[in-house]
């Protein structure tokens, strides 16, 4: 490694901690403010506050490493070009690129350690966070009540409040709304103004105390019967001895930001086969009855033996012989039963309840294929998530020099805004393709690259600018036709239809 290449990369060590120093305690602070006073209010014990906070640092470290990145290659070369450092590089002949190249370097190992960080230390963190949490909630059922959204972990109860205000281990909860399905022959929906939720670990049990309400309930033996009953003040008791009893959680079930890529890649292989199995069954399914009513099934496959029927084969060898106990009649004339009746279905309905059946194993099919694209759909945006955001290291140091360059500033004031402003950039990108990939409407791949393809395509063009010394102001004053696409419209035509002399008299 020659000289240049070791000062510049020992510009960046000190920035690069700093700012990495700096991202993570912004993220330390914005969990601390949102979680701590909840978990203080619900009298949990500090050791499993730290765990939670220690068990968070995962994902932290996955976000804060490329946005440092990129802060530090901003602040080293912005006050190297304020310093005249990279003038005098270049008036010896150094290339941009030559100056760029030890932290371009450096920057893919450092994405190369992120990759193994997300697939071997983020995964089994985020697992352990999770179980945390579940083990918290059991302690503290209602610390997991959320304001507008149904909370569904009570047996036989789900309920919906629109404000909660924690208070020691009262929550004071406000519009509530509650489902009771504890009575299998009726359906009761319970509306309040008000109401305060406590939990008793010693007895086990979880008090619901509304006011200002009515019960609606409805009997689902008969739809006529409703029934309505107004309250002022209504106690519901919960035994949740259960969550209180339950250790410390260790399911082996994962979602997919808990396992690693290889783990992803493998369920989503797995969901092709049953995606091709469930297709192949369609497609049998079809031709079936392609074949009863055409005499053909138009070239799709033919099932090999019927559904319900088993072939056995000669050799099978004669059936084992039962013992009967002696209280067991053998000859059933000996029971004087009614003659049996033998009821036969119509026709037309016999066709109808066939074709009922096969459209509901078509239906059914087709949900199971629709359910396990989705399901591959998630988990690949998982996969390519894992490495798009460690590629961003490359992309955020190409951002850094040129915009760093350009500025002439090293200052870490406008080293932090403009890499809030990428990173902002980058990460809205990412959580909209992620979005719009789980609904189906675009690939996994683009959804998690388009932020690195967007950005990287600008950082090559300021590149491009600063090794060619054109002004961003002059490039765009004779390229903004291009911007547009009209630029490359023309020119099309121009090369397609027109000769030159006949488009410039134009």
């Amino acid at each position: 490694m020659s000289i240049l290449s070791r000062y510049i990369l020992r510009q960046h060590i000190g920035p690069f901690f700093f700012s990495f120093s700096i991202i993570s305690l912004i993220w330390i602070l914005n969990l601390l403010f949102k979680e701590l006073n909840r978990f203080l209010s619900k009298g949990l014990p500090i050791h499993l506050i730290i765990e939670f906070f220690v068990l968070s640092l995962g994902w932290i470290v996955a976000l804060s490493v490329p946005m440092a990145t990129l802060t530090a290659s901003l602040m080293v070369y912005g006050r190297m070009s304020g310093d005249n450092e990279i003038t005098a590089m270049k008036a010896t002949g150094v290339s941009f690129l030559r100056i760029l190249r030890p932290t371009l370097f450096a920057s893919i190992l450092l994405a190369m350690g992120l990759v193994w960080f997300n697939n071997n230390v983020l995964p089994h963190s985020n697992h352990r966070l999770s179980m945390l949490m579940r083990y918290m909630a059991n302690k503290k059922p209602a610390m997991r009540i959320e304001p507008g959204v149904w909370f569904d972990d009570l047996t036989n109860i789900s309920m919906l409040v629109a404000d909660k205000v924690d208070s020691g281990n009262v929550s004071i909860v406000r519009e509530v709304m509650i489902n009771d399905y504890s009575d299998l022959h009726a359906i009761s929906t319970i509306n309040a103004d008000s109401g305060r939720i406590w939990a008793n670990e010693k007895t086990g049990i979880l008090e619901i105390r509304l006011f200002k309400g009515e019960i609606q309930s409805i009997s689902l033996n008969s739809m006529k019967e409703f029934k309505r009953l107004q309250f002022q003040d209504y106690l519901i008791r919960i035994n949740v001895a259960d969550m209180f009893n339950q250790q410390r959680p260790d399911s082996k079930r994962r979602s997919d930001r808990e396992m690693s890529a290889q783990e992803m890649l493998a369920e989503v292989h797995e969901n092709e086969k049953k995606y091709a199995a469930k297709k192949q069954h369609i497609q049998e399914l079809v031709g079936r009855e392609f074949n009863k009513l055409f005499g053909t099934s138009f070239g799709l496959p033919m099932p090999a033996t019927n559904d319900s029927l088993e072939i056995l084969s000669d050799d099978a060898g004669e059936p084992a012989k039962v013992k009967v106990p002696p209280h067991f009649i053998k000859d059933p004339e000996q029971l004087n039963l009614p003659p049996r009746k033998i009821i036969e279905i119509p026709p037309i309905k016999k066709a109808y309840l066939n074709q009922k059946e096969v459209l509901t194993s078509l239906r059914v099919d087709m949900n199971g294929m629709q359910s396990y694209k989705r399901r591959n759909d998630k988990l690949m945006v998982e996969v390519h998530k894992k490495y798009s955001i460690p590629f961003a290291c490359i992309i955020f140091v190409l951002v850094g020099m040129s915009l760093g360059t350009m500025s002439r500033s090293g200052g870490i004031g406008m080293s932090l805004g403009i890499s809030l402003f990428f990173f902002i950039l980058h990460w809205a990108l990412i959580i909209a393709g992620e979005d719009l990939a789980d609904r189906g409407l675009v690939s996994p791949f683009l959804s998690m690259w388009l932020a690195n393809i967007i950005v990287g395509v600008a950082s090559l063009v300021l590149l491009y600018l600063l090794t060619n010394e054109t002004p961003v102001s002059e490039f765009i004053k004779h390229n903004w036709l291009k911007f547009l696409g009209i630029g490359f419209l023309i020119e099309w035509i121009q090369k397609k239809y027109l000769q030159r002399n006949d488009f410039a008299a134009m």
